[in-house]
């Protein structure tokens, strides 16, 4: 799979700055991910995917498509997920969804601005918005993390699958990093989701699931705490490993600052961040592959280091473009040099709620103090 995604490279620099003005991953990137199997890495088995191992294949593919287009990367790892989490759903949900065509995309909008559901017969009905939305363009069905209002306690959060057209894509993606995302806004007005088109988010705690008992692979049985950031984080280092490229071929072409020592100092310690960030992430790779191979738990103090990880990757990765990026000089500038671009790809992804630091960095050190958990975000 790597060797594919290597093999697509040229294409994406190519199309890097016309994802940028059209402000989405223009549709051959899309044909392009489809006929190279990259939305099938987490796909059930029993559909033609591939069920890869968690976590080491978001790290290997993010890390390569990210060269040469962080919003690609960052699109191929969001609809690549939702592929895992719709493993997780009833059988005969899966089978709605892929009985037809196994190469449908499945989106998601978790964060609800105005989007809510409420219970009727036989399921929920759901209406409002829901922000971020990446990839959506390109998707039949979407996940909408929605609040259900119960008679006493808090809102039950449930992920509720809807199929077009009861949704619509509302163009509202105007940002400065990872802006050929197509991060939009999703609008439902009065849809019908059955119960069994429905999740119960706090039950995917490393339990089984729905689903886990078609598709018996460990990954279908993961917790979504100390997991999900994996579709997010790893984007980073592909970025920050294409920034140091560019960063080095655009010195290299000019020998007056190719012998600057304070050049080759900034090149070095990039790279070093880079390797160092990706490195963490596989050594955690490899407890994830032991322990799930094994069929063993995941302790609330592995959970949390691997969010702790995963947020300290994107941290390291953007020092490094920072780094590059105070020294491009004025020809730099312009938005379309890979390295300011990937400027701001970075900052995008350390600022999504699963990769920043200041929020997924707590849970480690409450858990090592002996104090209550931090707020999951």
């Amino acid at each position: 799979m790597v060797e594919r995604a290597e093999s697509l490279l040229p294409r994406l620099r190519e199309r890097a700055h016309q994802a940028e003005a059209i402000r989405r991953i223009p549709d051959e990137t899309i044909r392009d991910f489809v006929e190279s199997g990259l939305h099938r890495v987490l796909q059930p088995a029993r559909y033609g995917g591939y069920e890869l191992d968690y976590g080491r294949t978001q790290v290997a593919l993010s890390s390569t498509l990210g060269r040469a287009c962080g919003s690609s990367a960052w699109v191929q790892a969001v609809l690549a997920s939702h592929a895992w989490l719709l493993g997780m759903y009833p059988s005969a949900v899966q089978d709605a969804v892929w009985g037809h065509d196994s190469d449908t995309l499945v989106g998601s909008a978790f964060s609800f601005k105005t989007g809510r559901g409420r219970r009727v017969d036989g399921g929920v009905v759901v209406s409002g918005d829901w922000q971020f939305s990446s990839g959506s363009d390109a998707c039949q069905w979407v996940i909408l993390g929605t609040p259900v209002e119960r008679a006493e306690g808090p809102p039950e959060n449930l992920w509720c699958l809807v199929q077009r057209p009861d949704w619509q894509v509302v163009d509202t993606w105007y940002a400065p990093g990872l802006k050929g995302s197509g991060s939009n806004d999703v609008h439902v007005d009065e849809a019908f989701v059955p119960a069994e088109f429905t999740l119960d988010r706090t039950q995917l705690d490393g339990r089984p699931t729905p689903g886990s008992t078609v598709n018996p692979w460990y990954i279908y049985r993961l917790p979504l705490h100390g997991f999900f950031p994996f579709n997010i984080a790893p984007a980073a280092i592909g970025i920050a490993r294409g920034a140091v490229e560019a960063y080095v071929a655009q010195t290299a072409a000019r020998p007056e600052r190719a012998n600057m020592v304070q050049r080759q100092l900034r090149i070095s310690e990039s790279a070093a961040e880079v390797d160092a960030a990706e490195a963490l992430l596989l050594a955690d790779c490899v407890e994830i592959e032991r322990r799930g191979h094994a069929g063993e738990p995941f302790p609330e103090e592995v959970r949390a280091r691997l969010v702790r990880d995963l947020s300290y990757a994107a941290k390291l990765c953007t020092q490094a473009v920072e780094r590059l990026a105070a020294t491009v000089g004025a020809h730099g500038m312009s938005d379309d040099n890979p390295v300011n671009r990937a400027l701001r790809d970075v900052y995008a992804v350390g600022n999504h709620i699963a990769a920043t630091w200041d929020l997924q960095a707590l849970h480690y050190a409450r858990a090592a103090l002996g104090l209550p958990p931090a707020p999951r975000y």
